[in-house]
């Protein structure tokens, strides 16, 4: 594939605030502390670079630049804390671009949820099994928090326990898109069907490999849907196997965007 290139341009006042061409003028005043050096390291004309400072300005809640007065060569300009923020966060803008776009190659990756979406560009966890849905309802008893989770495919809402005070931080209400997190130890499997068991599902067993004191269990669900589990050595599961797998409420790890 060819290397794509993504422009950002970001407008304040329906007037245009930053765009390439003028990060690059910021970045050049960082390095060189001068105006002047940097339209010249721009391919700008002094005036051009001017103009563009000006147009930034008039249009930005907070100041871009400073004077340095006095100093060993005389003084100069400086970025201030805003536009140095603007331009990290300006990179940040691009690098997401890009790894957005990437994921356009993914069929595979839905493009329908910006949190499922976001997960699969950014997000890193040495937890294998994920899972993405929506709140249902949420049942507060003492400083627990009981949230339910529709999970396509799933023929019952998952149910997650956490702190009252981190439903409040994740700012969860019903129909928040969040992402469930599951170790494999996490998962447990059963021959039959566990009585009043929280989080039970069946399941096939698809892959079975051996991981020196467990064995790694690999389960077919609902749909298209798989999950990961680790069982020890001395657990006889097969393959084909019809099973069923729980995962305990306090076990459950929700991730979500703000």
């Amino acid at each position: 594939m060819s290397e794509s290139e993504i422009l950002l341009t970001i407008k304040l006042q329906q007037q245009l605030f930053v765009d390439p061409k003028r990060i690059r003028l910021l970045k050049e005043i960082q390095h060189c502390g001068s105006i002047n050096q940097a339209a010249k390291n721009a391919q700008v004309s002094y005036k051009s670079a001017w103009d563009h400072l000006e147009a930034m300005n008039n249009i930005s809640p907070k100041p871009l630049l400073e004077r340095n007065i006095g100093g060993k060569n005389g003084g100069g300009t400086a970025l201030t804390v805003y536009a140095q923020r603007l331009l990290q966060l300006y990179d940040l803008l691009e690098k997401t671009q890009q790894k957005a776009f990437e994921i356009l190659q993914d069929e595979t990756v839905p493009l329908d949820s910006l949190l499922s979406a976001t997960a699969r560009f950014s997000l890193q966890s040495s937890a294998r099994n994920q899972f993405f849905g929506k709140v249902v309802r949420l049942g507060r008893q003492d400083i627990h928090c009981y949230v339910e989770i529709e999970v396509d495919d799933f023929p019952h809402p998952f149910i997650a326990s956490i702190t009252a005070q981190s439903a409040v931080r994740l700012q969860l209400v019903a129909g928040k898109e969040v992402m469930i997190m599951v170790k494999a130890p996490w998962v447990k499997l059963y021959h039959s069907r566990p009585e009043n068991a929280p989080n039970c599902f069946n399941a096939t067993v698809s892959a079975i490999t051996d991981k020196d004191q467990v064995k790694e269990v690999i389960l077919s669900l609902h749909g298209n849907t798989t999950c990961c589990a680790t069982v020890g050595k001395d657990e006889a599961f097969a393959l084909n196997e019809q099973v069923y797998c729980t995962i305990d409420p306090e076990q459950i790890v929700l991730v979500t965007l703000y």
